[in-house]
């Protein structure tokens, strides 16, 4: 969890933050719990209401992120750091293939590709995904971290499968789709939910057409 929050704030700092009112997403829970959420990004939520890949972002724009992932908590020199990032540079993925933010104060869900998967695996186009559980996700699969927090109270849940995420769009101006899942809470009690969802983001970096 960690680590993509870090990634996904460095490929948001190279890229720079879409504006205000260009992106939008929503889910509904249903079961156990129940929660409807809806936002469109604006100031703080920016964050929150992202998606960041690197088919959006120029070789640059993929240097500076790297350069910001090798510096923290690093000591390295400044040659072993350029070297890291040029091998970093020929990697597949070099750094994020795909991740997608639909997160509020009262919960949401965060996508991104299998570790597994290459470019070949998830290409920039339209298509379905399964969403599978991170621990032994295949290539050409996504994951997904979903909770809810009722009362301020966070649920962390376990998605179930079968799962679906579909990209109605996917390509240099931006993204979209929904998804379907299910899910149960971790702890004692289990609570079992049905989620369904929909997302539209804008197209954020210098390899985006305006």
């Amino acid at each position: 969890m960690r680590r993509i929050a870090i990634i996904a704030g460095t490929l948001m700092l190279a890229g720079g933050l879409a504006g205000a009112g260009t992106n939008h997403c929503e889910l509904t829970a249903t079961g156990d719990s129940t929660a409807t959420i809806r936002a469109d990004a604006a100031g703080t939520q920016q964050g929150k209401l992202a998606a960041t890949t690197d088919y959006w972002l120029s070789d640059a724009q993929l240097r500076t992120a790297l350069e910001v992932m090798e510096g923290i908590g690093s000591k390295v020199s400044k040659e072993d750091k350029r070297r890291k990032v040029d091998e970093a540079m020929k990697k597949n993925p070099r750094l994020m293939l795909l991740l997608v933010n639909c997160l509020t104060d009262e919960g949401g869900v965060i996508f991104s590709a299998s570790s597994a998967s290459k470019y070949a695996d998830i290409p920039m186009r339209p298509a379905t995904y399964p969403i599978a559980p991170v621990m032994g996700a295949r290539a050409g699969q996504v994951t997904a971290m979903f909770h809810l927090s009722p009362g301020g109270k966070r649920e962390s849940y376990a998605i179930q499968e079968p799962a679906k995420l579909v990209l109605t769009q996917f390509d240099k101006k931006g993204i979209a789709g929904t998804f379907s899942f299910k899910a149960e809470s971790r702890g004692k009690t289990p609570r079992r939910v049905e989620i369904a969802g929909k997302f539209a983001y804008a197209c954020n970096g210098d390899a985006c057409q305006k």
